[in-house]
C-alpha cells in the first residue's frame, strides 16, 4: 500500500494543475501519509521479511512539494523508512506542517543533519521545525546513545524551544555520555534517564540543573548507578526511588 501511495503521489505532483487530485487523496487518507510497510496488511503472514521501503531524494522532494501546497497539517509517518541524508534534506522545509512519527534510527539521523548543517540560524531554524513536527516530544528510548550521538542531541537542545518530554531511559548513558548534554536539559519539563549508568558525579550536575530552572517538572533516575540520594528524595520532582517495592515484588 505504501508504494501505491508513494506512486500515487507522484502522479499528482507532475504539475500544479494536480494539486487537487492531491488534495483529495490527502483528505481520502484522513490527512496522513503513511509509508510505513509495517502498517500495511500482509496477507501471506510474511511481514517480517518484508524490506523497508527505501525513498529516494527525488521522493521525498515530492512529498515535500505536495506538502507545500496544501493547507492541512498532515501526519507523516516513516516508521519504517530508509532514508540518505540528502533525501531527508528535502523533508526540512515541511517539517513545521506535518505531525512526525518515524523509527528511532531516523531520529537519530534527523539529529545528526541539523549538526551537520554547520550556520547557526540554520541549526535554529532545523531544531525549531523538527521540534514542532515532533510535537514537542522527543523519544529516543532503548536506543544506545553514544558520545556523538549525545553531541548532536546537545545541539538540538540548545536551538530547540517548547520541548515537553525527552525520553533518554534505557540508553546505556554514562556520565561521559551526560556532558555535553548537562547545559541543556533544562529545555524539557519531563526528563527521563532511568535505567542507564549515571553515577553520583552526573547526578549532582543534574540536580544543581533541576534546582536552577523551575520549568522542569519530573526527572526520572532510577535504575542508574546512584548511591547517595538524600537530596533527591527531599525533591518531589526527581522519581528515583518510585519502582523499588515492584523491583522487589517482581524478584
Amino acid at each position: 500500500m505504501c508504494v501505491i501511495l508513494l506512486k500515487l503521489l507522484h502522479c499528482c505532483s507532475s504539475s500544479d494543475l494536480q494539486q487537487e487530485a492531491a488534495d483529495a487523496l490527502l483528505s481520502a487518507h484522513h490527512h496522513r501519509l503513511d509509508f510505513s510497510c509495517c502498517s500495511a496488511l500482509d496477507l501471506t503472514d510474511k511481514q517480517e521479511n518484508q524490506e523497508h521501503l527505501k525513498l529516494t531524494k527525488k521522493d521525498c522532494r515530492m512529498i515535500s512539494s505536495v506538502l507545500q501546497k496544501t493547507q492541512t497539517i498532515v501526519k507523516l509517518i516513516l516508521q519504517d523508512c530508509e532514508l540518505s541524508d540528502e533525501a531527508l534534506k528535502q523533508l526540512w522545509p515541511v517539517l513545521p506542517q506535518v505531525q512526525l512519527s518515524c523509527s528511532k534510527a531516523l531520529l537519530l539521523q534527523f539529529l545528526a543533519c541539523i549538526s551537520k548543517d554547520g550556520a547557526e540560524r540554520g541549526s535554529l531554524r532545523s531544531a525549531e521545525a523538527l521540534s514542532q513536527a515532533l510535537g514537542g516530544e522527543l523519544d529516543l528510548s532503548h536506543t544506545q546513545m553514544d558520545q556523538r550521538a549525545c553531541e548532536e542531541l546537545a545541539l538540538f537542545l540548545e536551538y530547540s524551544e517548547g520541548l515537553t518530554e525527552l525520553d533518554l531511559s534505557h540508553c546505556k548513558l554514562t556520565d561521559h555520555c551526560m556532558e555535553p548534554l548537562l547545559p541543556h536539559l533544562h529545555k524539557t519539563q519531563t526528563l527521563d534517564l532511568s535505567h542507564n549508568n549515571i553515577t553520583d558525579e552526573s547526578a549532582k550536575s543534574i540536580h544543581s540543573v533541576v534546582c536552577t530552572h523551575s520549568n522542569i517538572q519530573t526527572v526520572r533516575l532510577f535504575r542508574n548507578k546512584i548511591s547517595d540520594r538524600k537530596q533527591f528524595i527531599r525533591d518531589q520532582r526527581f522519581e528515583i526511588c518510585v519502582l523499588c517495592k515492584n523491583y522487589f515484588l517482581g524478584m
